[in-house]
């Protein structure tokens, strides 16, 4: 990667945040001028109504899950209480919806008596929850030209009908848990597309309770333009009804067409942006951020929290047949900062000055057992197959991670408030910590002022008024340690410079001892204004120990499962602001 110079002006100040959860209640009495505030959210949430996660053990409904994230301790299946330490802001359950029909049907509230339900049913008393996830989840989510099978195949009219009440189901809760200004609950599922085993997965979370009266799933609109089709016919903002669709597990969608703007019209790009305005960059499966050249060098740049083996795709399409540059490459294309650098490359291609990839950050869990905000490293369920493996088959696999958790700064603890929050992309990822973070365009002297303010806040983009071609931007980050202290602040920059993308990590901010909070800002001495770039915070804590360091080390076996012992530097993640010149 080339340097960039940079001129760095720093200078500790206390970072004042101008949220709690105790002001949540009265804020929204405040005026609309009010210092924006920040709140903790999971926006990718799955229970007992998700085949895969009801198949390895999950008894959670979504009204238990929203009460689990305002705080309320849950018991597993295998007879723990969990509990978070604090309670989140936010949360939305997101079950997959290709399944809802059989699930409604051969378990709660239904159980029909049918071969296929009774099958499914034997092979969760037997605690198979690999068969049925092969049996009966891959067949619904693998094929390019999904089918209806089983049950459903045989009755369409009753699994449609459950399919509907289902949905209703998932409302109900939502509007039960939402409480206007101390919790929010939004009305969300996931479109589960997973061709050849992919990943090209979309969480939907709509902005209130106008939503259509039917989830649009993978199944019956297989293709990610169908699903947009479909929200565009039906979710009317004249009538209240408006949706973000958010990319996750991007680490294994493996290229492919789910990002393939390269090949697409400008309508289908200004389509695309108008739904796409976030990806989760990292969640339970790993962290998809970028990918290393070299997977074993664990200082580099992308090595953090990396999960490549895919065992679906495997399953489905078989071992790897391309040459593993190749295959590193398609990889490659689809994480986080290749998204980002893709837009640049079709920004500058367009005529309309569109970039369809213009993609904020965020974090969650993708729990499977009904547990939002459970990201301590410590308490770990270990997985979505953690209730049934024992100690020593889950250090055999420790890729897998608690998951993350998404910041927004947000004028109210509403649903139009969080949801605003997402859709201008004034949100950002933590691989779990409460980081708080704030990044923008700035003055030079933005640290020094006592009500200091941002010109672009995180997610917006550069016009002229904050740039001069004698002075290059100012940029601004305030991060504040949640439990453990700080120990780096970077910036990365991407350019399409000279017909390809050029990427660039930046060290701000490096302390040695560790650091409770900061602020300063930085000059890009390299900006060019004829040049697309993007540009985003990331805030790296003192490495403290995984969660398979905390098991082998009470389990005493860290010398038969030394991969697991390891330490890591979680971290924050800023959505990016961009610079597109006309």
């Amino acid at each position: 990667m080339r340097s960039a110079k940079s001129f760095i002006r720093f200078t500790a100040s206390l970072l004042v945040i101008a949220a709690s959860a105790s002001a949540h209640a009265e804020s929204c009495s405040k005026p609309a001028t009010q210092q924006k505030q920040l709140l903790w959210g999971d926006l990718h949430v799955h229970t007992a109504n998700s085949l895969d996660a009801w198949a390895f053990g999950a008894i959670a409904t979504p009204r238990d899950a929203y009460a689990f994230a305002k705080g309320q301790p849950l018991r597993l299946s295998n007879g723990e209480m969990k509990s978070i330490d604090r309670p989140l802001d936010f949360a939305a359950v997101t079950d997959h919806a290709e399944t809802w029909d059989q699930m409604y049907r051969c378990t709660d509230p239904e159980y029909v008596d049918h071969p296929y339900c009774n099958g499914m049913r034997d092979l969760h008393d037997k605690k198979d929850a690999r068969q049925i996830f092969t049996k009966y989840l891959l067949p619904a989510v693998t094929s390019e030209t999904p089918t209806l099978a089983g049950i459903c195949a045989d009755d369409r009219k009753s699994c449609h009908q459950a399919r509907i009440n289902q949905w209703r189901r998932t409302q109900f809760a939502a509007n039960d848990a939402n409480v206007p200004c101390k919790f929010t609950a939004l009305i969300g599922y996931e479109w589960t597309g997973s061709p050849g085993g992919r990943h090209w997965h979309r969480n939907v979370i709509f902005s209130g309770d106008k939503v259509p009266d039917q989830a649009y799933d993978f199944t019956r609109f297989p293709k990610v333009q169908q699903l947009w089709q479909k929200l565009d016919d039906n979710c009317n903002e004249e009538q209240g009804c408006r949706v973000l669709t958010i990319p996750h597990n991007i680490n294994w969608a493996d290229g492919g067409r789910t990002f393939s703007v390269e090949d697409e019209t400008e309508n289908e790009w200004a389509v695309r942006s108008r739904f796409e305005r976030l990806a989760e960059i990292y969640q339970e499966k790993g962290s998809s951020e970028c990918l290393p050249q070299n997977k074993e060098d664990l200082d580099e740049d992308c090595s953090f929290d990396l999960v490549q083996e895919n065992a679906a795709k495997t399953m489905i399409s078989g071992p790897e047949k391309s040459t593993p540059q190749e295959a590193w490459t398609s990889a490659r294309s689809s994480y986080y900062r290749s998204l980002l650098g893709r837009g640049l490359a079709a920004y500058q291609s367009s005529r309309s000055r569109n970039n369809p990839l213009m993609l904020g950050a965020i974090g969650s869990t993708d729990t499977h057992f009904g547990t939002p905000g459970r990201v301590a490293e410590e308490s770990y369920t270990r997985g979505i197959a953690g209730l049934l493996m024992t100690d020593e088959q889950q250090l055999g696999r420790t890729s897998f991670n608690p998951g993350g958790l998404v910041a927004v700064w947000a004028a109210e603890n509403t649903r139009a408030g969080v949801f605003n929050a997402l859709h201008r992309r004034e949100a950002y990822a933590t691989s779990g910590p409460r980081i708080s973070l704030r990044f923008g365009v700035s003055e030079s002297d933005y640290c020094k002022q006592p009500n200091p303010s941002l010109h672009v806040t995180m997610g917006g983009s550069l016009d002229k008024t904050t740039y001069s071609t004698t002075q290059s931007p100012w940029f601004a980050i305030q991060a504040m340690k949640d439990t453990f202290e700080l120990e780096q602040i970077q910036i990365i920059k991407g350019e399409y410079r000279d017909d390809r993308i050029q990427e660039s990590v930046i060290k701000v901010a490096s302390y040695d001892q560790g650091r409770s909070n900061a602020c300063l800002t930085w000059q890009d001495e390299d900006f060019d204004p004829a040049v697309t770039a993007y540009w985003y915070a990331r805030v790296l804590e003192v490495p403290t120990p995984r969660w398979s360091k905390l098991l082998c080390e009470k389990a005493e076996l860290c010398e038969q499962f030394p991969d697991a012992d390891k330490m890591a530097a979680e971290r924050a993640w800023s959505s990016p602001i961009w610079h597109l010149p006309e």
